[in-house]
């Protein structure tokens, strides 16, 4: 098995790492926005944003399984080892649950009733339910996460120096297509 990993998933990790910033972006703007009219154009494609991450992260669960993925790097340290793939697990789980809980949130708060019907005076006070809190904890937790595998990443590449960022690189390279 290579060191590096498959090009589809190096694609599938940095679309994702993409979709995940530009769907906290649209989720802030939601949260800020009084303009209920402009809620209404924001949701869909929050929405559409929350969709595709929630695929991409079952298509990268089926390509890890089917192609296999290189062996993780061990460190000095077997508790940084435990800690660092316990943070990709919960990486995994987040990508899954903070789309999962706002598709509850959709269907339980009249939410999809108001984008259905176009009303602005039928969107609901989400902050009235408490999956809006859980999705808004999640998405916390999320992108605490990232920051954390983030800077893992750039201890790996700048510190330790022991080329743990090229595995997820799209350079090409013979071993890795």
């Amino acid at each position: 098995m290579s060191q590096r990993y498959c090009r589809r998933l190096v694609i599938i990790h940095w679309l994702t790492l993409l979709l995940v910033i530009t769907a906290f972006y649209f989720g802030h703007e939601l949260d800020e926005t009084e303009q209920a009219a402009a809620k209404l154009s924001l949701y869909p494609i929050h929405f559409l944003l929350g969709d595709a991450i929630l695929v991409l992260t079952l298509l990268r669960a089926y390509f890890i399984r089917k192609d296999g993925k290189p062996a993780p790097l061990k460190s000095d340290s077997p508790l940084a080892d435990k800690v660092a793939t316990g943070i990709h697990h919960l990486l995994y789980v987040l990508l899954i649950a903070v789309p999962a809980s706002g598709m509850i949130m959709i269907n339980t708060t009249g939410l999809i009733g108001a984008l259905q019907a176009h009303d602005p005076a039928l969107l609901p006070d989400l902050e009235q339910f408490v999956i809006h809190e859980i999705h808004a904890a999640l998405i916390f937790t999320l992108l605490a996460t990232v920051a954390l595998h983030a800077a893992a990443a750039l201890k790996h590449q700048f510190i330790l120096k022991d080329g743990l960022m090229e595995r997820m690189s799209l350079r090409s390279n013979k071993e890795s297509d």
